[in-house]
């Protein structure tokens, strides 16, 4: 079923990924319209969603480490969140130090940090009984 699901966000990354970064920016900025994202952002997204995608349908071993890494990312969201969102802006927008982030944003970067590890925890557990 997480798989599944995987398969959903992907999709919808790769094949609409202005909608996310427009959708990402209204829930963490203050003012989108004073940003500038950088010209990979936008692509950056579809191809993860690619990978999305792909992983999942692949499953097996494949899909086992990507369940490590989404479990790595969560624990980085949920114990360093301002490092961790520091680190992406740096990456996806031109003059990161602007940008001006909504007070609510650490409670929901923590959020999704716990999301990540359950559904990893959960998915290499499955995994481990199926071999």
């Amino acid at each position: 079923m997480v798989r599944f699901g995987f398969v959903i966000v992907g999709l919808v990354m790769a094949l609409v990924p202005a909608r996310v970064r427009e959708a990402f920016e209204e829930l963490a900025l203050k003012t989108s319209d004073e940003v500038s994202p950088r010209s990979t952002f936008t692509p950056a997204i579809r191809a993860e969603g690619v990978m999305f995608v792909v992983v999942s349908v692949l499953g097996g071993p494949v899909y086992r480490v990507s369940m490590y890494v989404l479990g790595l990312a969560g624990a980085i969201a949920l114990f360093v969140p301002k490092q961790a969102l520091r680190f992406s802006m740096n990456i996806a927008y031109e003059n990161p130090e602007t940008v001006e982030w909504k007070d609510r944003l650490d409670p929901v970067i923590r959020g999704f940090g716990v999301l990540y590890l359950l559904i990893a925890l959960n998915e290499v557990k499955n995994c481990s009984r199926e071999t």
